[in-house]
């Protein structure tokens, strides 16, 4: 199967997006790939400059560009390097001028990429109309664009995301310090409910002394939550670090990870958590229980559950073996479900069918 020629539209440009590690992946493997984006997030993220794109011409900055002119860009794009499929990556500004460019183009092929329910997902049932594929990560996504979409039977095609497991690894020596070490690592934004970890690890230090408790990431919350630990009253026992360059800095700190997401994806935090052999307590949302077996690579747990937590944690503090044989357990799973290589193989396969290459 001959590989298509990709423009990707996303809205900026972020470091450690999985969107652009798939893009990178595919481009080693030969495919051509052109990335547009339409704004700078450095504010609250930390950037990609995409220099291996822009080396080769293959990056198109369309911000502060009005529509007429950002319509115009593309538009020359598709003809002169005869792009064969469009992957919309999230960015909302575009989505009114696919319809456009499908007219101009009836061959051209348009794919939606969306990660969860949220955000703009509006907009994709705006315009499904446009779409020759709606791709997401998760039966959950998969049944959310069945139910609400008008057309009778949308394309929808699931593709399961992964990582490097040879990347994620279990750290070489434990946490340091005597207590347990809990933590939250990732974007600091009210989807993936950073305060709520911050209440929970109040109630939790309210009820057992041994239980430490750290943050690392940015985002858009960054400074309230900074704030909100400072004034928590246990800054001796909650620490927030702010960005890390790898995610598996942070892991390797860590005994546990909680994800308290208020809805989510498939978020890859869980995956590379359990690449590098840490259990993940994570709410049950989204497309998150298709993630953890309960029990065996982590639990499904809602940040309010905090009973049922303290009983887990200091179950795992008291039992150092009970603790060793779930992080195996859970460096195991990621190995036998988390491949990335199956992942970018699928993404290959999905996009090169949309494109009927």
């Amino acid at each position: 199967m001959n590989s298509p020629r990709i423009l990707a539209l996303l809205p900026f440009l972020v470091k450690g997006a999985l969107s652009i590690a798939i893009f990178r992946a595919l481009r080693a493997r030969g495919v051509e790939i052109t990335v547009a984006y339409c704004g700078d997030a450095s504010a609250d993220y930390e950037p990609d400059a995409l220099e291996d794109f822009a080396s080769t011409g293959h990056l198109l900055n369309l911000s502060g560009m009005s529509s007429v002119t950002r319509f115009d860009l593309v538009q020359e794009l598709l003809v002169d390097r005869k792009i064969d499929l469009v992957l919309q990556v999230g960015a909302t500004q575009l989505y009114h001028l696919l319809p456009y460019w499908k007219e101009r183009l009836p061959a051209l092929r348009i794919a939606d990429i969306l990660y969860n329910e949220i955000g703009h997902t509006l907009n994709h049932f705006l315009y499904e109309g446009c779409f020759d594929a709606v791709i997401v990560e998760s039966d959950f996504m998969g049944d959310f664009i069945r139910r609400s979409s008008r057309r009778p039977d949308p394309p929808v095609v699931v593709v399961r995301s992964g990582v490097d497991v040879d990347d994620f690894f279990p750290a070489a020596t434990p946490p340091s310090g005597a207590g347990l070490k809990v933590g939250y690592v990732g974007r600091m934004s009210g989807e993936k409910n950073p305060v709520g970890f911050i209440e929970l690890a109040r109630r939790l230090a309210s009820l057992n002394p041994g239980l430490d408790f750290d943050m690392f990431g940015t985002g858009p919350d960054a400074a309230m939550v900074k704030e909100r630990v400072a004034t928590s009253g246990i800054t001796d026992r909650l620490r927030y670090h702010g960005f890390v360059e790898h995610a598996k800095e942070a892991l390797h700190q860590l005994d546990v990870l909680i994800l308290p997401s208020k809805f989510d994806g498939r978020p890859v935090l869980v995956m590379e958590a359990n690449a590098c052999g840490i259990p993940v307590i994570a709410a049950p949302v989204g497309g998150i229980p298709e993630l953890v077996a309960d029990g065996v690579n982590g639990f499904l747990m809602h940040p309010t559950e905090t009973e049922r937590i303290h009983g887990l944690l200091s179950r795992l503090q008291e039992q150092p073996q009970a603790l060793d044989a779930l992080k195996t357990a859970a460096r195991a799973h990621a190995l036998a479900h988390f491949s990335r290589e199956k992942m970018i193989e699928a993404y290959a396969t999905a996009f090169a069918k949309v494109a009927l290459i």
